[in-house]
Parts: C-alpha cells; sequence; structure tokens
C-alpha cells in the first residue's frame, strides 16, 4: 500500500513482535510502549507500508 505523502498521517505496524508508530513524511518512527518510547531514524523516507516494514526488520533484532 503506497503512503500518503500527508504530514497528518501515520502508519502503525508490528514488526518483530513490537508495534511501531510511523509518522508520514519523516525518516522517523518509533516504539509504542507505555512509559518509554524508542526512536528508530530510517535510512531514507519509504514509500510503500511493505517499504517501512523492511526498513524495520533489518534494524529490528530477531526475538
Amino acid at each position: 500500500m503506497t503512503l500518503k505523502q500527508d504530514p497528518r498521517c501515520y502508519t502503525n505496524v508490528c514488526v518483530g513482535g513490537l508495534w511501531y508508530h510511523y509518522d508520514h513524511c519523516s525518516t522517523r518512527a518509533y516504539v509504542l510502549r507505555g512509559g518509554a518510547t524508542p526512536e528508530v531514524t530510517l535510512e531514507r523516507e519509504p514509500r510503500t507500508e511493505e517499504e517501512l516494514v523492511n526498513m524495520l526488520q533489518s534494524m529490528t533484532p530477531p526475538v
């Protein structure tokens, strides 16, 4: 699915047992957890949800 190029939009995806929140039009995502929310910086802005998941998988150690 193509991600909307609108900074008001976001996508939540589960990767490696962790839920990530991604604000569109950025290169940052963070883990959805109560309290601490570890942030990751993506290598570039993803254009599709599949691309986003692939980027996050490459950064997430196996559970």
